[in-house]
């Protein structure tokens, strides 16, 4: 087998890695691209409350404005409680958002309880009587938007968004990681930047970490 027949196999191989490699930054671009697109909005409004949650007394949002309010319900859905019309009736009538956390019936009352993110109603009903007295406790709209990035009695949809907010931002994270390590001219800035971002990481945690 002569130098050059010996030679061929390899380079074929070479060539063919070659191509994977393009191809493979081809598809990391793309897909780095795309998802950063899709998830622009999600981000910037995680990244903004993310923020806020962390500087409540930017804007004061930690402290509540409470209000009480009274009213009557019909004595029939109060005698043996129907669970639908006396919820139905608080939405409708008496300003009660969100959802149910808890219905409780006692002998002489009940006492309901709803939540939506930096919003909690709280009601206590007379049966014998049908009168309510209700708190509501509101924390504003940068209470709200704060407790939305933390997913607080936002309910199933909004942590789906939560959810396929951190997976895209993962798959933006390991797309860039891979374009910037097969670029060979730009893997050694990228290898040394993570291993900086670690070692930063690391030393805050255990130095500086109550």
């Amino acid at each position: 087998m002569s130098a050059e027949t010996a030679h061929y196999p390899r380079t074929q191989a070479a060539d063919a890695a070659h191509h994977r490699r393009l191809l493979w930054r081809k598809w990391a671009r793309n897909i780095h691209i795309y998802t950063s697109m899709l998830a622009l909005v999600a981000v910037i409004f995680f990244a903004t409350t993310g923020l806020l949650l962390n500087h409540p007394d930017w804007f004061n949002s930690s402290d509540p404005h409470t209000r009480t309010a009274t009213g009557k319900l019909p004595f029939g859905m109060l005698k043996e409680p129907d669970k639908v019309a006396v919820v139905e009736a608080l939405r409708k009538d008496h300003g009660a958002t969100g959802a149910l956390e808890s219905f409780d019936v006692q002998e002489g009352q009940l006492d309901l309880v709803f939540r939506s993110p930096g919003r909690r109603f709280d009601a206590t009903i007379e049966r014998s009587t049908g009168h309510l007295e209700a708190t509501i406790e509101t924390h504003g709209f940068v209470g709200r938007i704060t407790e939305l990035h933390r997913g607080v009695d936002a309910g199933p949809a909004w942590r789906l968004i939560i959810d396929a907010t951190a997976i895209l931002l993962l798959i933006i994270s390991c797309t860039g990681l891979s374009l910037w390590l097969l670029v060979p001219k730009w893997r050694p800035l990228g290898l040394a930047a993570i291993a900086v971002c670690l070692v930063i990481c690391t030393a805050v945690y255990f130095v500086l970490v109550p």
